[in-house]
């Protein structure tokens, strides 16, 4: 795999693309770990090999209580994989609901089939399947980026918050 520490987001503009598990799994924590306001995620379901392990938790984590402005938008398709296995996300977006927040797509939106992760409006990763990994991602490429930021936004002001997904008060 292409040496990520070469790459700066906001700065390196170059198309790269993914094959496998790992090279999306290193390109989604890379991406990650270089945002300082805001990601913005477009998923089918929040695969758990790429989003539910312990080092994307503490990158989420330290971003989500760096400081009042920082923000993390979740849009899936199906939160019954999520709240049926748990998931560290949803435990995490409970706990800090003012910076983390997961919602349902409106129904007329559940065939989308690209899942889409944008950083702090200047970078991106489209993963072209739920069930593959394959995608391709872009540390610099602002015009493409406010491209899925509009339709991330449209998607999610139709967008609600189920039951399920809700904190658990005692």
């Amino acid at each position: 795999m292409t040496d990520l520490s070469l790459y700066q987001l906001g700065k390196t503009e170059q198309l790269l693309e993914a094959d496998s598990k790992d090279k999306l799994q290193q390109l989604i924590l890379t991406l990650s770990q270089q945002a300082q306001q805001r990601i913005v995620i477009f998923s089918h379901h929040l695969d758990a090999a790429l989003f539910d392990y312990d080092a994307y938790y503490e990158v989420i984590k330290a971003l989500a209580i760096k400081n009042r402005r920082t923000h993390i938008h979740i849009l899936l398709q199906d939160v019954q994989p999520m709240t049926r296995k748990g998931h560290r996300l949803l435990n995490l977006a409970r706990r800090i609901s003012s910076h983390i927040t997961i919602k349902l797509t409106a129904t007329e939106h559940q065939d989308i089939l690209e899942t889409f992760i944008l950083f702090d409006d200047r970078g991106y990763i489209i993963q072209t399947h739920p069930e593959r990994y394959d995608g391709m991602a872009n540390f610099y490429d602002p015009l493409k980026t406010r491209q899925l930021g509009e339709q991330f936004e449209q998607l999610w002001a139709q967008a609600s918050i189920p039951g399920s997904l809700r904190r658990l008060s005692l």
